[in-house]
């Protein structure tokens, strides 16, 4: 059945400490007196009023269709709700999302079921409103998100700082922030409004480089370890691709409540169009979940297998495939402890299928730029990211290790593990394993990766100087995959000191050591993939939704640049687009990214970002400018931020940070 629904903008919803939080709603008309809806509400700190209205409005409308009241909130500071936003994930947005859920629930038009979902930030938000257990919420469906802010997330990865993703989003976020309320809604006096929000709203960034070590800070919105706080059903969206594929395996491991999961090759992109395909109705399946656990539908979706999973299949290495080779699994033996596992040991310049008897070591100095054949984020997406190329020129510059040709296929699900036995002469290095899939003609595709820093090798909130000559076994965790590697290829696992612009270079030139043999039993442990069973029916037609705006890119850019004579690498990364919204309404957004990094020097590195927001309605124009810079040196990050608002082509605020915080063990 398909529902008529009207829209009812900027309606308002009281938080307990009185903050005015705005919501969008879509309401299904009622084809009965008694008839009531369940509500699904997403919360992020997008705009819901112009940047993200034209795609909220297709899928809540899509919702709305099919009997689900669908509810868009901005998050308090940001877009049309009042408020100011003094960090991502505050204790108080949750406890704001706690509130809209009472309220939903609370409606005339309700059934008193309430289901939150959301990609990215909005799976966060899922993730942690569910934790507090709101009694009407009964189901939620993140998607790319995560159960772990620290490990989990774009500013530290295996406890090194992150940079290609640190300033995508936390840089470009002080723009998105700055932007001013819809003048419509918050009506005479916005402009002072605009400007008391902009006075009091921290770029997040500092918070976050702060907070170096995992402890409070981090724990705070992360479900991790203690996953039972959770008790409604999840239904979890990951991509092989994504960067949050670590945290819905471990949801599906952990949790206790009702759950599913559905992992598809994709990045951070909808798997109804997705990058790399192919694509999936995910929608189709929301309906599903949320239909039996919102209103009783008897559908069957919760006697399906619990993962549903494409596993991938060998191709080239290309940073921007159309879709990736494989076939859809399904499986409820994931996590199991009957779960085999395969070992390959790592001996000269090979993986072995026995213990090699004769002990070794492989000598490689600490390379800050190395790593750019590999994609140019922990969770790429479309262009100008995309995925890794041929890694053999990275490579060539490290020690690796190769298995003899497979005889058979082997199917992996979940995540490898490398135990490394490793010596630095620095007292704070990393480690960085990358496992590819090589072909016959000697192209290696990267199959996944695997990063610690080795002053954390103890617990990301314990770190301790490595000792000169001494050696250290570590259990490096690679990201999560499911995928079958073919027969007639090898594995491969490389093993260096950087990735280069993910992670900021540790600061000290060191002479690595990395040891195998009896003594040192350095080894890949791969889980194998279960036998499979029987795999619902799926759509992979697109979803039926209501029609969106229209939203062109500027041509991107993506450059790595080698200085001979510096003995530096840049890279530089360009994109942009124009969305065209309803009612005249559009939004320009753009963002350069210069990141260099220097092999003489590894303490020595420099990124900068331009990010421009241009929003113009009925000739009116509003613009945010970032400028930021952050350089390091032995013992700092100098974060330098500017700001600059105008109103109508004239400068209407600006503001400075500028400071200089301490390197942690980084």
């Amino acid at each position: 059945m398909r529902y008529e629904f009207d829209v009812h903008h900027h309606v308002r919803i009281a938080a307990r400490d009185g903050v005015l939080l705005s919501a969008n709603l879509w309401l299904p008309r009622a084809q009965s007196a008694a008839q009531r809806f369940p509500a699904v509400l997403e919360m992020i700190p997008y705009r819901k009023d112009d940047w993200r209205y034209e795609s909220d409005h297709a899928r809540m409308g899509y919702l709305a269709e099919r009997g689900f009241a669908g509810c868009r909130v901005d998050v308090r500071g940001t877009g049309s709700s009042a408020g100011v936003a003094l960090d991502e994930y505050t204790a108080a947005e949750t406890l704001d999302g706690f509130d809209v859920v009472a309220w939903l629930a609370a409606q005339a038009w309700c059934n008193g079921s309430v289901g939150m979902w959301g990609i990215s930030y909005g799976g966060f938000t899922a993730i942690q409103v569910a934790m507090l257990q709101p009694p009407a919420l009964k189901a939620i469906l993140p998607m790319y998100a995560s159960a772990d802010r620290y490990t989990d997330d774009v500013h530290y990865l295996g406890g090194c700082k992150t940079v290609s993703e640190m300033l995508g989003y936390t840089l470009s976020q002080i723009g998105m922030n700055a932007l001013p309320p819809v003048p419509s809604i918050a009506q005479a006096g916005w402009l002072p409004q605009w400007r008391a929000r902009l006075e009091q709203t921290p770029p997040w960034l500092l918070n976050n480089l702060r907070q170096q070590q995992d402890g409070e800070y981090w724990r705070r919105g992360s479900l991790a370890p203690d996953y039972g706080r959770i008790k409604c059903a999840l239904l979890l969206v990951g991509g092989w691709n994504d960067g949050y594929t670590n945290s819905a395996l471990r949801m599906l491991r952990h949790c206790s409540a009702p759950r599913r999961a559905i992992i598809g090759p994709w990045s951070h992109t909808l798997p109804h169009a997705p990058f790399p395909g192919p694509a999936l109705d995910w929608m189709h399946e929301m309906v599903r979940f949320f239909g039996h656990w919102l209103r009783g539908d008897q559908n069957g979706v919760m006697a399906e297998p619990a993962l549903l999973y494409y596993e991938t299949a060998h191709s080239a290495p290309q940073p921007f495939p159309l879709q990736l080779p494989g076939s859809w699994q399904a499986t409820d033996a994931y996590g199991s402890l009957q779960t085999a596992g395969a070992t390959l040991w790592l001996g000269s310049a090979a993986l072995c299928a026995s213990a090699p008897a004769q002990a070794g070591v492989a000598h490689y100095a600490h390379r800050p730029a190395h790593g750019t054949h590999a994609s140019l984020c922990w969770g790429p997406g479309g262009l100008p990211t995309g995925l890794a190329r041929d890694l053999r020129a990275d490579d060539a510059l490290v020690p690796f290790f190769t298995s003899a040709p497979l005889a058979e296929p082997l199917r992996v699900l979940g995540n490898p593990y490398a135990v490394l036995f490793v010596s630095s002469s620095a007292p704070v290095a990393a480690v960085v394993v990358r496992l590819s899939e090589v072909a016959p003609d000697g192209a290696a595709t990267l199959v996944s990766t695997g990063i610690l820093n080795l002053a954390h090798r103890a617990g990301h909130a314990q770190p301790q100087a490595l000792e000169p000559g001494v050696v250290y076994e570590v259990h490096v965790e690679l990201k999560g995959i499911g995928h079958q590697f073919s027969a007639g290829n090898a594995l491969r696992l490389s093993v260096s000191s950087g990735w280069w612009p993910v992670l900021w270079p540790t600061p000290h030139a060191a002479h690595n050591q990395l040891h195998w043999g009896a003594d040192c039993p350095a080894r890949l442990e791969l889980p194998l993939a279960p036998a499979g069973q029987p795999l619902p029916a799926l759509k992979f037609t697109p979803p039926d939704s209501v029609p969106g705006g229209a939203c062109s890119e500027l041509p991107p850019r993506y450059q790595v640049i080698e200085d001979v004579l510096a003995d530096t690498v840049t890279v530089s990364v360009f994109s942009g687009d124009r969305n065209e919204l309803a009612d005249g309404i559009s939004l320009s957004v753009s963002e350069l990214m210069e990141m260099t990094a220097h092999n003489i020097d590894p303490a020595v590195v420099s990124v900068a970002t331009d990010i421009h927001y241009d929003l113009a309605q009925a000739g009116n124009v509003a613009a945010a400018h970032v400028h930021g810079t952050i350089k390091s040196t032995a013992t700092h990050f100098h974060v330098d931020l500017h700001l600059r608002t105008t109103w109508q082509g004239e400068v209407f605020f600006e503001r400075a940070w500028v400071e200089a915080i301490a390197r942690d063990w980084l």
